[in-house]
């Protein structure tokens, strides 16, 4: 996993050794395993699943801290929708707003 993000996309894998290496958990994991670098791939999982576990609480509590110049606040994302205000105390619900 952590070749993946690696600040040299060079160092990265590509997409068939990352596939490789979901087929060898796969494989370690149902029990098929052929070679012996399944098992270090289910080895590897298995710790990382043990950590997690064992820090859950740190991960569920660190996610309140927000940054300090961080922006919170609702926006429209589309500027269509700019005169919808104008519409939106209309008593009739039946009605069809046509520009």
């Amino acid at each position: 996993m952590k070749k993946c993000w690696d600040t040299d996309p060079n160092n990265r894998p590509d997409a068939i050794k990352v596939e490789d290496s979901i087929r060898f958990l796969y494989n370690s994991y149902f029990g098929h395993s052929l070679i012996n670098k399944d098992y270090e791939i289910e080895k590897q999982f298995k710790e990382a699943e043990t950590y997690r576990r064992n820090n859950l609480s740190f991960f569920k509590y660190s996610q309140l801290d927000t940054h300090p110049q961080a922006i919170y606040t609702s926006r429209l994302l589309n500027p269509f929708t700019k005169d919808l205000e104008k519409y939106d105390k209309s008593e009739c619900l039946a009605c069809e707003i046509i520009n």
